[in-house]
């Protein structure tokens, strides 16, 4: 990790916090997946259980109904029920068959099963009874409702609220474990943001220590050094650490003994040439005297 460029080091460092991003919205997708599945289950649950207590409530209306008619004196309560009920069995019949479409829970459908094997049971005597009274039998329609009827039309009454009853389990089971994965969102969803602070904080933490290390020093120390070569200053002193050869601030030392060393050496050049300089100066000087003196002798 050392031996790394500062950029790549705060690529990899966003790259972990992007990740640790990731991982909470990927955490809190799929918890709300589950939610939303919880969801369906309920209100699939509150579908079925509404139609299991209208079916019920078919199944008492017209239980009641066909009682009434059994134990009244003539067919008058006969033929004033005749069509509510016909209208009330076509009814139950859909809504069965609209329950049974809907129901996908194996729990479910056997109680829905059970409900329509006591109705297959049940209307056949309750439509005997009714042709008995319609035949003016009435008496023979009050033993045929005391002796089956009644009875079927318990079993009847009780299957249909167990279904009721099933259905309602259901809906409070899903609305619990809706709640629960709504606690579980919120505690998971507050750990994994706590988790990302944290590693935020710890990637950070990391990046500036090493970034640091690889200065070798502190920030104010290289600007120091950067002012003072920039004026020409080349005597500023660095320390380094032991061993110190690849930090920023071993780099920049190096760069300030190079051009040192460079001063150095046009300074000497500089020294030569102005040498050279007043040498030559001196030897015109001495052969202009020369010259001169030649003049002067032979004149």
């Amino acid at each position: 990790m050392n031996n790394l460029k500062i950029s790549t080091r705060l690529n990899l460092g966003f790259s972990l916090i992007f990740g640790l991003f990731f991982l909470l919205a990927g955490m809190t997708a799929w918890r709300l997946e589950m939610v939303s599945e919880a969801t369906h289950r309920m209100t699939r649950s509150t579908e079925l259980l509404q139609l299991a207590s209208l079916w019920q409530a078919h199944v008492r209306q017209n239980s009641a109904r066909s009682l009434a008619v059994a134990v009244a004196d003539g067919n008058g309560v006969l033929a004033f029920f005749k069509d509510a009920m016909a209208a009330t069995t076509q009814a139950a019949t859909e809504t069965q068959k609209a329950f049974l479409e809907k129901v996908q829970d194996s729990t479910s459908r056997e109680r829905a099963d059970k409900v329509a094997e006591v109705r297959n049971a049940w209307l056949p005597i309750r439509d005997q009874a009714n042709t008995l009274k319609a035949a003016g039998d009435g008496e023979g329609a009050r033993a045929l409702v005391h002796s089956k009827l009644v009875p079927m039309t318990e079993d009847y009454i009780r299957a249909t609220q167990a279904l009721v009853d099933g259905e309602l389990a259901l809906v409070r089971a899903a609305e619990l474990e809706t709640k629960v994965i709504f606690q579980q969102l919120y505690v998971t969803g507050a750990l994994l943001l706590l988790l990302v602070m944290v590693g935020m904080i710890s990637i950070s933490a990391f990046l500036i220590r090493s970034i640091s290390r690889q200065l070798g020093g502190e920030p104010a120390e290289a600007a120091a050094l950067a002012q003072s070569v920039a004026v020409g200053d080349l005597s500023l002193r660095i320390d380094l650490k032991p061993g110190d050869t690849t930090s920023v601030m071993a780099q920049l030392k190096s760069m300030q003994k190079s051009l040192a060393r460079v001063v150095t050496h046009v300074r000497q050049g500089a020294e030569g040439v102005a040498t050279a300089s007043a040498e030559i100066a001196q030897g015109n000087q001495d052969l202009s005297s020369r010259t001169e003196s030649q003049a002067s002798a032979l004149e």
